[in-house]
């Protein structure tokens, strides 16, 4: 049985590394190609064996065997935890969706529609699932009108950054998908977990910045205003309290 769960781990991050490689290019789950030579690339080369472009012979990026381990692990994990409040199938399939948000989001800065649309529907399956209909539209509204809330603000930061320096500065702090996502979240964890869940995001995102300020200060790399995305801190939040639930009630209470 381990076999084929490793072998399920393995399909998921190959889906999460085939969307994230194809969508943001093509906006269509289309055939791969190589990102150096645009050239299709035979699906046994680029789903097994040798994983290298037969054109220009570029390798695939690093990021397609981290994701791979990954949910390998992630899968031989869900299999052994008896308390999982989703089950191993609908957590593995969520697992997959919060990949394809997270990698889309850090290679291109971008939460497309496509993904939020498939995770609206995502999510309000599993929010009936676990909370019912009330809480689960509760916390998506919620979700949403706090991600606004603070999509709205960066707004105004970055006009008047832009007032006050004139330098030409257009990075908006945070994304309409942010908001868009913050609202996905909010349907999977309902009300009132979403405050919990944006809470962590917001705790897991402090806690990064000031490392890779720290970082990048030592290193004479320091730049201001530095865009980081953001829905993978949503996501990690999000995912703390769906995988660890457990691990919080012992440890905090009911």
């Amino acid at each position: 049985m381990l076999i084929l769960v490793i072998i399920l781990g393995w399909l998921a991050g190959a889906t999460i590394n085939y969307i994230a490689d194809v969508l943001p290019h093509t906006r269509r789950l289309s055939r791969p190609f190589c990102h150096n030579c645009e050239e299709a690339q035979p699906l046994i080369n680029y789903f097994f064996f040798p994983r290298k472009c037969p054109h220009c012979q570029k390798r695939r990026k690093l990021r397609t065997w981290f994701v791979e381990l990954f949910l390998v692990c992630s899968a031989i994990w869900l299999w052994y935890q008896p308390d999982l409040v989703m089950g191993f199938w609908l957590s593995l399939i969520l697992l997959v969706y919060f990949g394809v948000v997270a990698v889309i989001d850090l290679e291109h800065h971008l939460i497309m529609h496509p993904t939020s649309a498939a995770g609206a529907i995502l999510g309000a399956f599993i929010g009936y699932q676990l909370h019912g209909i009330r809480d689960t539209i509760l916390g998506g509204l919620a979700g949403f009108a706090a991600m606004l809330g603070l999509y709205i603000l960066g707004v105004l930061f970055s006009r008047f950054i832009v007032r006050r320096s004139q330098t030409g500065f257009n990075e908006e702090a945070m994304g309409f998908g942010d908001v868009i996502l913050g609202g996905i979240l909010g349907l999977i964890l309902g009300w009132p977990a979403i405050i919990a869940g944006l809470f962590f995001a917001i705790i897991i995102a402090g806690v990064f910045s000031l490392i890779y300020l720290v970082m990048t200060f030592f290193a004479r790399k320091y730049r201001a205003f530095t865009f980081i995305p953001y829905g993978p801190f949503m996501i990690a939040g999000a995912g703390a309290l769906l995988f660890f639930n457990q691990y919080f009630i012992n440890t905090f209470g009911s």
